[in-house]
């Protein structure tokens, strides 16, 4: 299998898998691009049978390249239509949204402002105190950076990229990382995903959470099969596996949300504010915009 999801969260969920149904899985961890331009470049003989964790907007490209077998899984009859393919070529088990991690400690030293909104970012007094996944290989990154030109439009949001990028103080290639660093007290603020931030606050360390006031982009994080594979037993028990009670309650302890009715995932009861995320757009607009951040940022 490949994978976007750290080995952290990833090797419990596939211990439950092989517990419950005798299935032995191997897992590769790339993050979300990494991932897909390598099965893009391997395809047809992708060099794993499944993908376990990737990007909604990446699943719906896959598709466009009839990367995707179709297999019609009866346990996730019960999960809402708008997570899962109609003719069963991927299936969204979870779903996240940025989230910033802010050090309250370093904050208070430095004598700034705990930001409440995505504006707030560019205010000067945070110069060289932020860090952020790339967008060109995180996806963590690139749906932060879709989400605000969906909510500003295409010019207004490289004037707002090119204003945050003044204090941008490090761009990092995992979604995990922003969150970690400053946990860690090297920076005051990540921009990363909300999982990330309630691990570290779990583990102790001086971090809040904070979605911004204008709201948050989502994906889901979804499953599929590799065309040509569709047919494989042990491949089919694998996504069984995922939609079931017991695979939702795995990824329950890892996620802040899951898509199975009744099943609670570590956020509770919490309503974070989702805009309405168009994940099409941000697939068919993907490459445009990767080309346009790399001139601009990583050149």
């Amino acid at each position: 299998m490949y994978t976007h999801n750290v080995e952290d969260e990833m090797q419990p969920m596939v211990s439950a898998l092989e517990e419950e149904t005798g299935v032995n899985a191997d897992f590769l961890n790339l993050s979300s691009e990494e991932g897909f331009s390598r099965a893009e470049a391997e395809f047809p003989d992708v060099g794993a049978e499944i993908q376990w964790g990737q990007l909604h907007s990446l699943a719906l490209l896959a598709q466009e390249e009839d990367m995707l077998g179709s297999y019609e899984s009866p346990e996730w009859e019960d999960v809402p239509d708008e997570f899962k393919d109609p003719e069963g070529q991927w299936y969204g088990w979870s779903y996240w949204y940025n989230e910033l991690a802010v050090n309250t400690d370093l904050v208070e030293d430095l004598g700034l402002d705990t930001p409440t909104s995505w504006e707030d970012l560019t205010d000067p007094q945070y110069e060289g105190e932020i860090v952020m996944p790339d967008p060109s290989v995180s996806g963590t990154g690139f749906l932060f950076v879709s989400t605000i030109m969906q909510m500003l439009g295409e010019e207004e949001a490289w004037d707002y990229f090119e204003a945050l990028d003044q204090n941008v103080g490090q761009y990092v290639e995992s979604a995990d990382v922003p969150g970690q660093m400053a946990a860690q007290g090297e920076y005051a603020i990540g921009i990363t995903w909300d999982q990330a931030v309630n691990d570290f606050i779990e583990e102790g360390y001086p971090i809040e959470g904070v979605v911004p006031d204008e709201g948050v982009g989502y994906d889901l994080d979804v499953i599929w099969i590799y065309e040509g594979y569709e047919e494989d037993e042990n491949v089919q028990q694998v996504v069984d596996f995922v939609g079931s009670e017991a695979g939702m309650e795995a990824a329950a302890e890892h996620r802040s949300m899951v898509t199975k009715p009744g099943i609670e995932g570590t956020a509770g009861d919490a309503e974070p504010n989702l805009i309405d995320y168009d994940a099409l757009w941000a697939a068919d607009n993907r490459q445009d915009i990767q080309d346009e951040w790399d001139s601009r940022f990583n050149s």
